[in-house]
């Protein structure tokens, strides 16, 4: 029983072997084919290439000989002279001076003694020169700078403000003193003169010298008559101690409003 079934597992064995052997070979055979075929595909390649080679025969042209520089240089011609160092002669320029004037022109002889008079003329020499007493130097006057009230270190002071030791109580006494001299002098009847009526606002700006003087009074007013009466009014204030711009006496320019009421 043993044997034959021994012999049953050898004969399946030889039959599985020899289906792998017959797959093998097959694949073998296929594997030959691709083979040829990628050869003779790259042979053809080779051939076609060799044949489109072109092999050119024919004499060699030599080219000519090379040229000697030297045998250049020596046989060029000489075309140039050394010169010699001549010094050039420099002719002198006349200056011939044009008159300033063609209006009755003479004609002088070259034997004139007019003419011989003004050719030999030594020239005038100085003895010395003029001194710093001989040198006239006009005074010019002082350039005075003009600030803004408000940008002063030391405020222009009106008479009798100079009570208040503090600068704010100071300035506000010299803008009360100002404010209550124009509104006295100033005439407000000529507006109702001229056919104003209602509330008149006027415009006024002047500057206080470095001396404490009024100058420049500008208005500007509804009317003409109206402005002539603040400028008169304001040009009334009294002269002021001058205000100051650290050390120095400045000019300063103040602007004021005035309004009024006219029934």
């Amino acid at each position: 029983m043993n044997l034959n079934i021994l012999k049953k597992k050898q004969a399946t064995k030889e039959v599985v072997l020899s289906l792998r052997e017959k797959k093998h070979q097959a694949n073998l055979q296929k594997n030959n084919g691709l083979y040829f075929q990628i050869g003779l595909i790259a042979t053809l390649f080779i051939v076609f290439g060799v044949f489109q080679l072109r092999f050119v025969t024919g004499p060699i042209d030599v080219g000519k000989p090379p040229i000697d520089i030297g045998e250049v240089i020596n046989s060029a011609p000489v075309d140039y002279i050394i010169e010699e160092n001549i010094p050039k002669e420099v002719k002198e320029q006349v200056v011939i001076s044009k008159p300033k004037s063609f209006e009755n022109l003479k004609v002088v002889d070259d034997n004139d003694p007019l003419l011989k008079d003004l050719i030999d003329t030594p020239p005038v020499i100085v003895d010395k020169g003029p001194s710093v007493d001989d040198i006239l130097v006009d005074d010019l006057p002082p350039v005075i700078d003009t600030f803004p009230v408000a940008l002063v270190s030391n405020y222009p002071e009106y008479p009798g403000c100079d009570k208040f030791d503090d600068k704010k109580k100071k300035f506000e006494c010299f803008q009360k003193k100002i404010a209550k001299h124009i509104q006295r002098k100033f005439d407000s009847d000529i507006a109702a003169e001229n056919g104003l009526s209602g509330v008149q606002k006027i415009t006024i700006v002047f500057t206080i010298s470095h001396e404490g003087d009024i100058i420049d009074v500008k208005a500007r007013a509804p009317h003409p008559e109206l402005q002539k009466e603040a400028v008169k009014a304001v040009k009334s204030l009294p002269k002021m101690k001058p205000a100051k711009q650290g050390y120095k006496k400045v000019n300063v320019t103040y602007a004021l409003p005035l309004l009024f009421k006219v029934d």
